[in-house]
């Protein structure tokens, strides 16, 4: 009975609803026409921004695409300290890591312990040198290297420590090769990412940006991980197949970034803005302010600002008449405007 009487009649929180979608939709006719409905933004909105301008693209790969080379350098050092800690801590018969049936299913204690606070020492390691790159570095190389070298700087510094991990794959080399990528990618590239969305319109900021942030960095993660599960049988394989891939990677970015440097400069440079023509509503308010601009250069109207000289000019005349009037006593009286 109650569950009929609220679908009838309602509560009065329906009953307020009701009258407030009454009244906007009263407010949206005006002089009998509807006003029209403002389009809203689509789940894909931030893919068709990417696939309609190159410049966005740009950004995509700057953001996203280094992460294959960190999955794949990240998951090589993971192997390699696996088989070394390993080997310094064997797993020996009658440990938890020895089966029953005579073979090893894990590493030993000893070693997960020391595998742990390698990892541990890792995150410190990356995190205060991220730390301290972002405090003192950031701002200095930028401020004198420029935007255009700064992009350049972070897919460079990648194909070198690739390089290196590909000939010298140790477990310390490549320690340090992903301290400089995770420290550099934090201190350099998100900064210098951040700063390309400058000649961008605002659709471009909220709308691709989330997507390029949310969808695009997972992907990239993604295809680093195919790629280390592609070569995963042995740390060797691993090494000189997944550095080729870190290397056409890196190569890609350098070029990349030579084009997003060049195109940054340019857009500034002339005011262009990647995407202006797709916000809603932008023309219209373009033409309202022309409108105004030019109602208030016409004089003689109500919305015009005269000038001081002006004011001057029509209080004299105004002045001129009312000393006539009083030289004519028979003349007409003095009308106050």
């Amino acid at each position: 009975t109650m569950y009929m009487y609220v679908n009838i009649y309602g509560t009065d929180e329906t009953r307020s609803l009701e009258k407030a979608e009454k009244s906007k939709s009263g407010e949206t006719k005006l002089n009998g026409k509807e006003q029209p409905k403002k389009k809203g933004a689509g789940v894909l909105e931030g893919v068709h921004l990417f696939v309609k301008h190159n410049y966005v693209k740009g950004i995509f790969a700057i953001s996203c695409l280094f992460m294959i080379e960190v999955t794949i350098v990240d998951y090589t050092m993971k192997v390699l300290a696996r088989d070394h800690f390993a080997g310094l801590y064997p797993c020996m018969q009658g440990n938890s890591c020895w089966n029953d049936d005579e073979s090893k299913i894990g590493m030993s204690a000893d070693a997960t312990a020391a595998f742990t606070t390698f990892m541990g020492l890792f995150g410190i390691a990356t995190n205060t040198l991220s730390l301290m790159l972002s405090f003192f570095g950031t701002s200095a190389i930028i401020r004198y290297l420029g935007l255009r070298i700064t992009l350049l700087l972070f897919p460079t510094l990648c194909l070198i420590v690739i390089i290196v991990v590909r000939f010298n794959p140790t477990l310390y080399v490549v320690f340090a090769a992903m301290m400089i990528l995770k420290a550099t990618s934090y201190a350099l590239n998100n900064p210098t990412k951040e700063m390309l969305y400058q000649p961008t319109s605002s659709a471009v900021r909220y709308k691709a940006k989330s997507w390029i942030d949310i969808f695009g960095a997972r992907g990239s993660k993604a295809m680093g991980s195919l790629v280390t599960n592609a070569f995963s049988d042995s740390a060797a394989n691993l090494v000189q197949n997944g550095s080729l891939v870190g290397m056409c990677v890196a190569s890609f970015l350098i070029w990349n970034a030579r084009f997003m440097g060049r195109k940054f400069d340019t857009y500034i440079e002339s005011g262009y803005v990647v995407g202006g023509e797709d916000e809603d509503g932008g023309g219209n308010e373009g033409e309202n302010i022309q409108m105004a601009c030019a109602q208030n250069e016409v004089e003689d109207t109500s919305c015009g600002i005269y000038d001081d000289l002006e004011i001057r000019e029509n209080v004299s005349d105004h002045s001129q008449e009312i000393e006539e009037e009083k030289g004519h006593p028979g003349g007409a009286k003095v009308e106050m405007v």
